[in-house]
């Protein structure tokens, strides 16, 4: 086996630079020598320089590292990755570049400002090949380099958080084979990576620990920095159903808003493995990791495996590495700097580099700079060149210059008339969104209702309703510190009465009724605030009916989506 260099594998994460030093270890594997980690103060509701914040981290990082090696390897991640799979007919092996270049060119936007790689996967279909891209913006890849440069690093490979991320499962769990899906919850963004075997198909969605933080700010009215400490300090995610709340107020409230975000976090991962299974031909995942510093956050792995039904572990990125010193704390967030350092290995599953891409513009220009500077001298001779053949080439430019004039003049005026038209498109999509979203306030009364009757059983019948505004609290409460929010839906109360039968028959009476209410898509967080119990005597009473009261949140719909804001008609 070759010799494997030191070299150092920075991750820069969107809340913290995690630096891994690595080289030779005992046996002739892969050895972690050191590891420092430096946080980011992050808000995104700021838009810092941050390049000079990258720097410093990194600086700092490195000095309490005290490395002197120098040769390093990055990786990048967020939501700006751009991620495609593509099928390509293979007719002739020797154009296979040449096609995937092309398909490069119709796939990637604005690729003349993009950094790419991609790498040719094993096919299911005969005659045909699976290429994976992965693209970042060149001016996000050469300001990492250029902050590594500036700290004395020499950069030999740039990765991307998809690619770090199969590289380290694949070092780590080389005995899995079956379908399995990898989850890497990070501040900006996650990542969803499914693997059957050689097979991989990578899909990157804009949630992410921070959108937690930022429910616990706006709901709480607390700053950034304040939601982030009190979701470190108290936050899990809510086991949902007849769970007890926790006593504070505070954390029962962060609990459930955690529970929201990784809710709409679970609905991305099952359309990913639905459109694996669909469109890709792949199998149904049959077990689950949890990578990135997302995961951290408490029952989240329970969570995921209630959804998804299958076994879910956290993720061990050292699994299988020699480490010298003490593990860090919260090792799943080292995840993708351990896939970075898989690059001084001789054979890893994706060797995906986008370094090459960030210097081809300016590898381009420097291409055709002996032709700039042969045209120019050609332009000096062609205006010192005497006599009536300069004035008529002159007087012909002149011509063809005040044509192409009017051609961008008939452009412009096209391009007014299309910006017209455009804004008049905006205008009715808008009215549109409005009248539907009426059309839905209007069928609200009538499918709770509806809902009612359906799921109320015999004996159980409904005897009042009374809606609860967000910025009103039934008496004898304590309101919460979200009471004034706006976005909060508003809560009902739904009062009853059931038919009392036995002891036995009237404790269940009611619970039955808060099941099946939960299980539809109309009220969520169902509580029973009042219910009659009469005195028994030999299994019987004297009383016909008993009354109940219970309290639901009745959030906003649409048609056909999980949950909602409330229209403006109804603000």
């Amino acid at each position: 086996m070759p010799s494997i260099p030191r070299a150092l594998a920075v991750d820069f994460g969107a809340s913290a630079i995690r630096v891994l030093e690595v080289g030779p270890g005992p046996k002739g594997g892969l050895a972690v020598l050191g590891m420092a980690q430096e946080d980011i103060s992050w808000d995104p509701g700021k838009t810092p320089e941050l390049l000079p914040l990258y720097t410093q981290a990194l600086k700092a990082g490195l000095s309490r590292l005290g490395t002197q090696t120098k040769i390093g390897h990055l990786c990048l991640g967020g939501p700006s990755v751009f991620v495609r799979l593509l099928k390509i007919p293979v007719l002739d092996p020797t154009k296979i570049n040449s096609m995937v270049n092309f398909e490069a060119q119709q796939t990637i936007p604005a690729i003349e400002q993009a950094s790419w790689a991609h790498q040719i996967l094993p096919s299911s279909q005969p005659g045909e090949a699976d290429v994976l891209l992965l693209a970042m913006k060149s001016e996000a890849v050469q300001e990492m380099v250029a902050a590594s440069a500036s700290v004395g690093l020499k950069i030999q490979s740039v990765t991307l958080t998809p690619a770090a991320l199969i590289n380290a499962f694949a070092y780590n769990y080389p005995e899995v084979s079956d379908c399995s899906v990898l989850i890497e919850i990070g501040a900006r963004s996650s990542t969803i990576i499914l693997m059957e075997g050689q097979r991989y198909f990578i899909r990157i969605v804009s949630i992410g620990g921070a959108a937690i933080t930022q429910s616990i700010a706006t709901d709480l009215q607390e700053n950034f920095s304040g939601a982030e400490v009190l979701k470190l300090a108290k936050g899990f995610v809510h086991p949902g159903g007849a769970y007890e709340d926790s006593a504070d107020a505070a954390t029962a409230r962060i609990s459930k808003l955690a529970r929201g975000v990784m809710s709409r976090l679970h609905t991305e991962v099952e359309r990913t493995i639905t459109y694996f299974r669909s469109q890709q031909g792949g199998g149904k995942p049959v077990q689950a990791w949890l990578a990135g510093g997302g995961s951290l956050l408490g029952y989240t792995d329970l969570f995921f495996q209630e959804k998804l039904k299958i076994p879910v572990k956290i993720f061990q990125p050292f699994r299988r590495l020699s480490v010298a010193g003490a593990l860090p704390r919260h090792l799943p967030a080292w995840s993708a700097a351990v896939g970075a350092s898989m690059q001084v290995l001789p054979e890893t599953p994706l060797r995906i580099n986008v370094l090459a891409g960030a210097g081809l513009a300016q590898a381009q220009k420097d291409k055709d700079r002996p032709a700039l500077i042969f045209a120019a001298v050609a332009l000096i001779a062609l205006i010192f060149l005497p006599g009536i053949h300069g004035f008529w080439q002159a007087h012909k430019g002149g011509s063809r210059l005040e044509l192409e004039s009017q051609k961008v003049e008939e452009a412009s005026k096209a391009l007014e008339l299309l910006n017209s038209n455009n804004a008049l498109f905006l205008q009715t999509s808008q009215d549109i969104e409005k009248i539907m979203a009426l059309e839905n306030e209007r069928l609200r009364w009538p499918r709770l209702l509806e809902e009612l009757r359906k799921k109320a059983p015999a004996g159980l019948w409904i005897t009042g309703l009374k809606v609860i505004p967000p910025n009103e609290t039934p008496a004898g409460t304590a309101p919460l510190a979200s009471a004034t929010n706006s976005s909060r839906p508003p809560a009902l109360e739904i009062g009853g009465m059931f038919e009392t039968k036995s002891e036995q028959k009237d404790a269940e009476a009611v619970e039955i009724f808060l099941k099946t209410l939960s299980e539809g898509k109309i009220l969520e967080n169902i509580t029973v605030t009042e219910r009659e119990t009469p005195s028994y005597r030999d299994g019987k009473t004297d009383q016909v009916a008993l009354r109940f009261q219970l309290k639901a949140d009745w959030p906003w719909r649409i048609e056909g989506e999980k949950s909602g804001v409330p229209p403006a008609s109804a603000r």
